[in-house]
């Protein structure tokens, strides 16, 4: 029993941990990885980047997932941050159209998985990494803005222009369900 204490203990003991908890959630990981950089290739190096990072920070194990998904979203924005730069200046003229810029709601969160090549493909870098930040990490407009090194208004005017597309997706199926129903009766 004490030895077993003591193990739990270990220095090792903890990287096993780290490791366990990283290849349980390896799947979502890598789709947000993806989905940030839009390439499989580069989400599984940033997988295992945000595992190097999770290991240096030495949460509490009940922390591990926020961190996990904290380093990987961080790894895929750095592999990200010439193309951000690059965006911004395209959203600093845009106007944002929306009252609230909450988080995505579990149907919408739903509907980006569903959709994630579609959405990904039609969404550049800044509107992808802010929609992930935002509205699927739940984090504010200006804590996008402070991760992704842009103005609170660029990050607010992608997140617009993400949840404009989303509202497009949402009516396109929304169309094509009662068109369904309207040939069936």
């Amino acid at each position: 029993m004490i030895a077993t204490n003591i193990e739990s203990r270990s220095p090792s003991a903890g990287v096993n941990r780290f490791g366990e908890i990283f290849s349980h959630y390896r799947t979502e990981l890598q789709w947000l990885a993806a989905f940030v950089t839009a390439n499989e290739t580069v989400a599984e190096a940033c997988v295992i980047d945000a595992c190097g990072l999770a290991e240096s920070q030495q949460e509490p194990g009940n922390l591990l997932v926020q961190w996990q998904r904290r380093a990987t979203v961080r790894a895929a924005i750095e592999i990200q941050r010439v193309r951000i730069a690059q965006l911004s200046s395209t959203y600093n003229r845009q106007l944002c159209r929306h009252h609230s810029h909450a988080p995505l709601s579990q149907e919408a969160v739903d509907l980006v998985i569903d959709e994630g090549s579609r959405v990904m493909n039609a969404l550049d870098a800044l509107c992808r990494c802010v929609l992930v930040i935002c509205g699927i990490e739940k984090r504010s407009i200006a804590e996008a803005a402070s991760l992704l090194r842009v103005s609170n208004k660029i990050a607010r005017a992608a997140y617009c222009s993400a949840l404009e597309y989303l509202d497009v997706i949402r009516c396109e199926r929304f169309r094509e369900e009662h068109e369904c129903a309207a040939v069936s009766n």
